[in-house]
């Protein structure tokens, strides 16, 4: 502690320090934070950097123009700002939703997260961005932090001690931009809870997946166990029956990337869903491409042929979706309230012009019209791009969501993620930016897909059993460098980070903590009362409660009240058993998704397909993510406050309602199980 900090400040202070007249306030310090007791919570391993006493931090966009004073810190995770000050009710409500709230608190920010970092003048007018390698400026008045999930916050150094600044800039830009994916903060050094979702690395995941779909003439083939086929694919790969794993290698060095097709999905009626890189640009022959796509027309039991999509002609290019992206980011992160309201008076045309909405529509189409080529004329589907580790990630999910029932549950979307998006490579680090090497690479097709799942749900609002809010959650999740599920370009990448962090500390084991354990740590079920429950359980609970579509349930629910369902609860083989248990999953207080490798395989359904309106009128700015971090979103501004209403989560009454119909439901089936009858 410096003897600036522990000497006391002139008068008291005040929770809040008015913007417009903080030129002639004194320092605003709490007491406590002055006496040396404002330390940040750190997790193991995680050590401070550097800090900054007497900070400012400000809101944007409030309409009193309020901050609050407190101490900055930069560790080797995060950056925290820590004051005994009351909490924005806004931060605290998306700290409560996030999935990095068991390792945030609501006023820290994972140094993954950050996009940029400017500096700004004493009067707000006139920012500069910072770079890692360019000097700073011999005195810093303030920073502002702009956040890749589209929040913006500004600290001002008006009151701190002279070289606090820098040294906090300097820390800062040094750490939130990393050479390479290693040097970010991975493991907090204890072990996550088990996750329940099988990670697609293994055979019998690839073989459970084939046996519950029933599409035949695929095998499992372990020729790329030490990544030796492709570096980008798993160790295991669904290929088809009838190549051997020699031509496998063969043909694989004559596509992008050495990745040959792969099979994702499929139908008992032989449809295949398949992914495909495009041949290599030296290569002139193409033999092999042509003898893949036979293979998989061979594989299909009635020898049709397959539907071919180009994803690199028929979809935006990658730079084209990263441009709309910036223009989307550049509207909601105004600097200031004119800039604001200038850009509300023109909000919709704006979005518009950033054509992201087309490009969600244009996925959207492309999904359905390959949903259509399964579903109605039993065709398999090829999706064939660059390196087939982007766009076809998004195109075969939502034909997987369309088609798929199971892929709409939550424990589902979490398989088919893991799945079609870790386990098949993509590039989540290049995309999202994680290290300074990826700048040129970047374009967020994660939050593309994303999008367009909104979109369905916002259709079919009882068909998916998470919400819109579990979407947001998911997009704030891939930038905190816990999460591993979304650090790394592969699943080889994943390893090799972890090897290399193993060396370096030899004697403490390294868990890199996959997404889906936020399950079995939020344990407490919504809606249920506990007693003398803690102040985190019940921020946990609420997290649930935001994330299950409690509409979903209740049909299940409601499901099992048809005539004759409910007898069938205690056959293994009936779909009535597989509901109830789905239920007790999500409303039983589970630790974690249930995942039995011995269990029977549920068979693919192809019943209940959905449908999407691809047209612009159809689709909805996803403001819920966009907007979230606006303090006083435009949706407010554009006579849409009605709408918004209605979008607002289901109260705590609808959740007891849905409990309570769980417990009558499960008394009975106790009751008549202990009767050796279930009427």
């Amino acid at each position: 502690m410096s003897s600036y900090r522990r000497s006391k400040p002139p008068g008291g202070f005040k929770a809040y320090v008015d913007f417009v007249e903080f030129e002639e306030r004194p320092i605003d310090v709490p007491e406590e934070i002055e006496y040396g007791k404002a330390e940040p919570q750190l997790l193991p391993g995680e050590i401070v950097i550097a800090e900054a006493n007497n900070v400012l931090k400000f809101a944007p966009l409030k309409t009193n123009k309020t901050g609050i004073s407190g101490t900055l810190f930069i560790t080797n995770f995060k950056v925290s700002f820590v004051t005994s000050l009351p909490v924005d009710s806004k931060e605290a409500e998306m700290h409560d939703k996030s999935l990095q709230s068991h390792f945030l608190g609501v006023h820290d920010v994972c140094l993954s997260e950050v996009d940029m970092v400017n500096q700004f003048s004493e009067g707000f007018t006139k920012k500069k961005r910072l770079f890692y390698n360019a000097p700073l400026p011999p005195r810093l008045s303030g920073l502002q932090l702009v956040l890749k999930n589209l929040r913006m916050i500004n600290f001002s150094f008006k009151f701190t001690p002279a070289g606090e600044d820098l040294r906090v800039a300097q820390a800062l830009l040094h750490h939130a931009f990393p050479p390479s994916i290693d040097h970010l903060f991975l493991s907090c050094g204890y072990p996550p809870p088990p996750p329940g979702i099988p990670d697609f690395c293994m055979a019998q995941d690839w073989e459970r997946e084939l046996q519950r779909t029933r599409c035949p003439n695929w095998r499992v083939s372990k020729h790329n166990e030490f990544f030796n086929l492709c570096s980008s694919l798993p160790t295991v790969v669904v290929v088809p029956r009838d190549l051997l794993d020699a031509q496998l290698e063969q043909a694989a060095q004559h596509f992008q990337g050495t990745r040959p097709p792969v099979w994702c999905w499929g139908s008992l009626a032989g449809a295949a869903l398949v992914r495909m890189a495009q041949i290599s640009p030296s290569i002139t022959d193409k033999q092999q491409e042509n003898r893949m796509m036979g293979l998989v027309h061979r594989c299909h039991p009635k020898k049709l042929q397959p539907t071919i999509l180009d994803l690199d002609q028929i979809l935006p290019s990658l730079k084209d979706i990263q441009i709309s992206y910036i223009k989307l980011r550049e509207l909601h992160t105004p600097d200031d309230p004119s800039q604001f309201w200038e850009q509300d008076r023109h909000y919709y045309s704006r979005w518009e012009s950033s054509r992201w909405l087309s490009h969600v529509s244009k996925c959207l189409d492309v999904a359905q019209s390959a949903a259509t080529a399964i579903l109605h004329h039993n065709s398999s589907v090829i999706l064939q791009e660059s390196e087939g580790r982007d766009l076809s990630a998004i195109i075969s999910s939502l034909v997987q969501l369309l088609l798929d029932p199971q892929a709409r549950t939550m424990r589902g979307f979490h398989c088919l993620i893991q799945k079609e998006w870790v386990s098949l490579g993509h590039p989540f680090s290049a995309r999202l930016g994680h290290t300074r090497n990826d700048v040129e690479e970047q374009c967020p097709l994660w939050l593309l897909f994303l999008d367009c799942v909104y979109q369905v749900s916002v259709q079919h609002p009882s068909s998916l059993e998470f919400t819109s809010e579990y979407l947001v959650a998911l997009w704030h999740a891939a930038h905190c460098s816990l999460h591993s599920s979304f650090m790394f370009n592969s699943v080889n990448a994943r390893h090799t980070a972890s090897a290399v962090l193993q060396r370096e500390n030899p004697h403490q084991p390294i868990y890199l903590r996959p997404v889906w354990s936020w399950w079995a740590e939020s344990y407490n079920p919504p809606g249920k009362k506990q007693n003398g429950p803690s102040e985190d359980n019940l921020k946990r609970s609420s997290s649930r409660e935001a994330f299950l579509n409690v509409h979903y349930i209740q049909n299940l629910m409601e499901s099992l009240s048809a005539s004759g369902a409910f007898r069938r609860i205690s056959d293994p083989l009936s779909s009535a058993y597989h509901t109830w248990h789905r239920i007790e999953s999500l409303l039983g207080g589970a630790g974690s998704l249930p995942f039995d490798s011995t269990a029977t395989v549920v068979p693919l359904q192809l019943d209940a397909s959905l449908r999407v309106d691809v047209t612009w009128s159809s689709l909805k700015p996803w403001q819920d993510c966009f907007c979230a971090w606006v303090s006083e979103p435009a949706t407010l501004t554009l006579n849409e406050l009605e709408s918004t209403l209605k979008r607002s989560s289901p109260t705590s009454q609808h959740w007891k309602h849905l409990y309570q119909m769980y417990n009558t439901l499960k008394n009975h089936l106790s009751e008549g199980l202990t009767n050796g009858v279930i009427a």
